[in-house]
């Protein structure tokens, strides 16, 4: 009987799959649903880049004699009320979205996690007041707090931007706070501090480079999220205001004209669905492939 050959390995393969970059990369490769959202996400960002040359029509360009013509050769998704080629307004309300949820997610991420940080390392009655505001506003829904914002600084694409990211904030504050208190109890953050590194220096060189994944992950759920406020506040008049390409600002002008003509509605709610879909999809990939506990044998 034949004893079987297994191959040893070595110490560079041992290193080769040990490293964390390329382990995140192979289990990415194993979620189908992320790879495929992450294609549909960079698709729709090459798009956004380039609508001025893909789009077959001005998305402004009023023509009143053309107006709520259905899909064709000519109008891929057909015109609006206004005679407005919606397919072209479809591309670059990509750019108006896109902005909106990179942006809110800044406003959010930033604020949070340097608040996160000074309460968690800090402590004491520093983190009381921090926590105390932050139970404030998660006291009230996220929309509802946005829609309060926006109530006060006016309605406008940048105050919706700005109120979305404000809505956010909590969120980071908290879980930035939760992983500093873990974080700052371990070995190597105690060793720093023993041999005389200032708070500063543990925070930003040893605690946060620590605690980063999360944020990350955070940070790409939440631009679903942020998209998707952004559009219900421009569908409320709060946001984009005519006549901006915006999806959502789009949805509120067709809601008159649903039975009439219906893809007015059907491709900016199809847009809007379609990229919240894949960027939730991506988060959780992305989630799966950064969480070591998650991670299956390579």
């Amino acid at each position: 009987m034949t004893k079987r050959r297994f191959p040893i390995p070595t110490r560079k393969t041992i290193r080769r799959r040990e490293i964390p970059p390329l382990v995140t990369r192979r289990q990415l490769r194993r979620n189908k649903g992320a790879l495929l959202s992450l294609a549909f996400f960079v698709i729709l960002v090459a798009i956004a880049i380039l609508a001025p040359v893909l789009a077959p029509y001005d998305p402004l360009a009023v023509a009143v004699e053309e107006q709520l013509l259905p899909p064709s050769s000519e109008h891929w998704a057909g015109t609006d009320l206004f005679g407005r080629d919606i397919f072209s307004r479809l591309l670059f309300g990509a750019r108006v979205s896109l902005l909106v949820g990179v942006a809110a997610v800044a406003i959010a991420s930033v604020p949070g996690l340097i608040l996160g940080l000074i309460a968690g390392y800090n402590g004491r009655w520093i983190d009381g007041i921090i926590m105390r505001v932050m139970d404030m506003m998660l006291a009230f829904p996220g929309i509802l707090l946005a829609l309060s914002i926006v109530a006060l600084l006016g309605p406008g694409l940048p105050n919706a931007m700005i109120a979305v990211g404000i809505a956010g904030i909590p969120n980071y504050t908290r879980l930035v706070r939760g992983s500093v208190l873990v974080t700052k109890r371990k070995q190597f953050v105690r060793a720093a501090r023993a041999v005389g590194c200032r708070g500063w220096r543990i925070v930003f060189r040893h605690i946060l480079p620590n605690i980063f994944t999360p944020v990350l992950i955070l940070a790409t759920l939440d631009m679903a999220w942020a998209i998707l406020s952004a559009s219900s506040l421009s569908f409320l008049g709060l946001g984009a205001q005519p006549p901006a390409p915006e999806w959502g600002a789009m949805l509120n002008e067709g809601r008159g004209y649903l039975r009439q003509a219906p893809w007015i509605t059907a491709a900016p709610g199809l847009a809007i669905m379609l990229t919240v879909l894949s960027v939730n999809l991506l988060g959780d990939g992305l989630r799966d492939a950064l969480d070591p506990r998650m991670r299956t044998r390579t």
